[in-house]
C-alpha cells in the first residue's frame, strides 16, 4: 500500500530525520539508505521494518547530523603529529621539497581509529531505531486512512460481482431445457417424414449427460462463499492482504470453470464480466497490506 511516515528527534548532541515511503509490491521489499558510518546496519533497518510491515515495497531515508564529541575523536592525534614529523624529516634527508596535507596524513594506517568510529555509532543507533519506529507509526496511520479510502470501491465492486451471480444463478436453470428444445428442433428438420423417431430413452440420455455437464451449482456455491469471505477481510484483520489475493484467484478459478461450463451465451455474457470486475479486485488489493 502507497504511504509516506516521517519523524525527527534532537538532542544536545544528535539532529535525526527519518523519511520512510512505501508503495505497492506484493512481497515485502527494503531498501535502506544511512550515513557512511551507518551503512553496514541496513539489515537491522530491514529487521525493525518488518516488525511492522508486511507487504510493500519501502524505502527508508536516514539523515543523521553529530556534533563532535572530543570523548570520542576517532584521530590518533599523536600517532598524526609522528607521520608528519617522519615525512617532514624524509623530505629533508632527500632533499625533496613537499607539502604535506591533513587529507594525506589522515589516510596513513592508524590515524583514524575505526574502533573509535564504531563506539559512535553504538551511541547513537538506539536513538536511530526509536525515530525509524516513529517513522513507521506515522506511515502505517497513512496507509490505514488509504485502506479506509478502499473499502468504498471494493464493497462497489463486490456488489457488481453479487448483481451479475443472481442473473447466472437465474439463466443456469433455464440451460438444459433450453438445449432440449433446440436438439428437438434440429432433430425434427434432420429427420424426414418416413424416418424412424428418435427414442425417448435416448432423447433423455443425452439430455442428461448435457445437464451434467454444464451442471455449475457448485462453482456458484462456491463463488457466493468467497465473495462473503472477501466481505469479511474488507471488516479488517491480520495480514488481509494476502488472504484478499488468495481469495481472488479463487475467485477467478471459479469463474473460469463457469464459463467452460456455460454452453450458453447468456451466461457467456455474464462470465466475462464476472472476470472483468474481479481483474478490478486484483489491481485494488494490491494496494493492501
Amino acid at each position: 500500500m502507497t504511504g509516506h511516515g516521517q519523524a525527527r528527534s534532537r538532542d544536545a548532541v544528535d539532529a535525526i530525520e527519518v523519511e520512510v515511503r512505501s508503495v505497492n509490491h506484493r512481497y515485502l521489499k527494503v531498501h535502506a539508505r544511512l550515513p557512511e558510518m551507518h551503512a553496514f546496519r541496513e539489515a537491522d533497518i530491514e529487521e525493525v521494518v518488518r516488525e511492522g510491515v508486511k507487504r510493500g515495497a519501502v524505502d527508508v531515508d536516514v539523515r543523521l547530523t553529530s556534533r563532535p564529541d572530543p570523548k570520542e575523536n576517532p584521530v590518533d592525534q599523536d600517532l598524526l603529529a609522528q607521520y608528519h614529523r617522519s615525512l617532514k624529516a624524509a623530505g629533508k634527508k632527500l632533499g625533496i621539497g613537499t607539502e604535506v596535507t591533513l587529507d594525506a596524513l589522515l589516510t596513513l594506517p592508524g590515524v583514524v581509529r575505526r574502533d573509535a568510529q564504531r563506539g559512535g555509532t553504538d551511541r547513537v543507533w538506539p536513538k536511530v531505531v526509536k525515530t525509524v519506529k516513529s517513522a513507521l507509526a506515522d506511515l502505517d496511520a497513512a496507509r490505514k486512512r488509504e485502506g479506509d479510502r478502499l473499502k468504498k470501491p471494493l464493497r462497489a465492486i463486490l456488489k457488481a460481482i453479487a448483481g451479475l451471480m443472481d442473473e447466472v444463478r437465474e439463466i443456469a436453470p433455464t440451460v438444459p431445457p433450453a438445449y432440449r428444445d433446440r436438439l428437438k428442433e434440429r432433430l425434427g428438420r434432420l429427420l424426414g417424414a418416413g424416418e424412424p423417431p428418435i427414442a425417448a430413452a435416448d432423447l433423455g440420455r443425452e439430455l442428461a449427460v448435457f445437464a451434467d455437464r454444464c451442471d455449475i451449482s457448485e462453482e456458484i456455491a462456491r463463488q457466493e462463499s468467497h465473495l462473503a469471505e472477501f466481505e469479511k477481510l474488507i471488516a479488517g484483520g491480520e495480514d488481509v492482504g494476502r488472504r484478499m489475493d488468495f481469495t481472488t484467484q479463487e475467485m477467478l478459478r471459479e469463474a473460469n470453470t463457469m464459463g467452460s461450463k456455460a454452453n450458453d451465451a447468456r451466461l457467456t455474457q455474464r462470465i466475462v464480466s464476472m472476470k472483468a470486475e474481479i481483474e478490478k479486485l486484483k489491481e485494488q488489493i494490491q494496494n493492501i497490506e
